[in-house]
């Protein structure tokens, strides 16, 4: 009976995260994108996607920005991530009080919890893709978030973070992707690491050595994937470079790998159809992913590498510039890989 019970509870979870849940904003007109005001005056910008239909739940994905700076750094290109979402997900900006996320008496806690009920009772969002993601001060608040609204996030990306907000809580299991540099002169590696571990702790992930790069380029990076609690995966990716949101030449690998985490990392051994992990640049394994029939067409009005190119509601690209394949992630998202 108790094995019975446990394998019904997985089942529905694998729905719940299949399926998606929509907000009760769906179906209403859209407020407009631009800078809001909410509870003592604080503020957040809004960006809603191009061509919004108001029938489809849309990912919901969180910025904050690093000390000293404030929401305007951060939109609106969300750390490289508004690019690969080809106007596919809603993204917010949140300012911090002082230029930073203290999170005095759960101040900023209550200002993103504030701005959540706003969005979910004014937009149409799929409440099991909401995401955090920060820099610095912002990566902080963003573990904090991991800490003490789970139930909220599904994942989130930390970028040369410390635990500088808090940590309320901090025993629910939830996705974690941590991106740091090996010479961070500002938050030393080994804060990250702190922050990875406790996450390795409460998603029951096995041990495994995580080769780090030696100094130099912040293009130079390892990439780790731990054997978690399906659905509730911890990658670890370290940089040869200091205290940066992105690397400094080259391709953005920060966002993309958030990205791949977001959209298909978290759905290993969860969804119906269930992505396979890919081998990537790094130290990650894996297999080939499921794909869709489709062939990737050589033309620039197909998405880019790591782009949506279906879905369930999903109104743009349907094809993927060569060489990469549309490939199924879950109902609401197809991906170019």
């Amino acid at each position: 009976m108790v094995y019975a019970a446990t394998v019904w509870l997985i089942l529905l979870a694998s729905l719940h995260y299949a399926l998606g849940s929509s907000t009760p904003g769906c179906g209403m007109a859209p407020p407009s994108s631009g800078t809001k005001t909410i509870g003592s005056n604080r503020q957040y910008i809004l960006q809603v996607p191009a061509n919004y239909n108001a029938s489809r739940p849309y990912k919901l994905i969180f910025g904050f920005h690093w000390l000293g700076g404030n929401m305007n750094n951060v939109a609106p290109s969300y750390f490289g991530l508004r690019d690969l979402a080809q106007e596919g997900a809603i993204f917010v900006a949140p300012n911090g009080l002082d230029n930073g996320w203290a999170n005095t008496g759960d101040r900023d806690t209550t200002l993103v919890n504030q701005i959540l009920a706003e969005i979910k009772n004014g937009l149409c969002v799929d409440d099991t893709q909401i995401f955090a993601t920060g820099f610095s001060y912002g990566a902080g608040m963003s573990y904090s978030l991991a800490c003490s609204n789970p139930g909220d996030f599904r994942a989130v990306s930390v970028i040369a973070g410390a635990q500088l907000s808090g940590c309320t809580g901090g025993e629910t299991r939830i996705a974690y992707l941590g991106i740091h540099g090996v010479v961070d002169s500002v938050l030393p590696i080994s804060t990250g690491r702190g922050l990875r571990d406790r996450y390795l702790r409460v998603n029951d992930c096995q041990a495994k050595d995580a080769p780090e790069p030696p100094e130099g380029s912040d293009s130079n990076y390892t990439k780790t994937e731990y054997s978690c609690t399906a659905g509730y995966p911890v990658w670890w990716m370290a940089h040869g470079g200091d205290h940066v949101p992105g690397p400094s030449s080259g391709k953005n690998w920060m966002a993309e790998h958030t990205w791949d985490f977001w959209t298909r990392g978290i759905y290993v051994g969860i969804s119906d159809p269930t992505p396979t992990v890919t081998s990537s640049t790094g130290t990650s394994t894996g297999t080939t992913p499921t794909t869709t029939s489709q062939q990737p067409q050589p033309t620039a009005s197909c998405a880019v590498h790591w782009g949506q190119c279906g879905g369930q509601g999903w109104n743009g690209y349907s094809c993927c510039q060569s060489p990469f394949v549309c490939t199924v992630l879950n109902t609401w998202h197809y991906q170019c890989l």
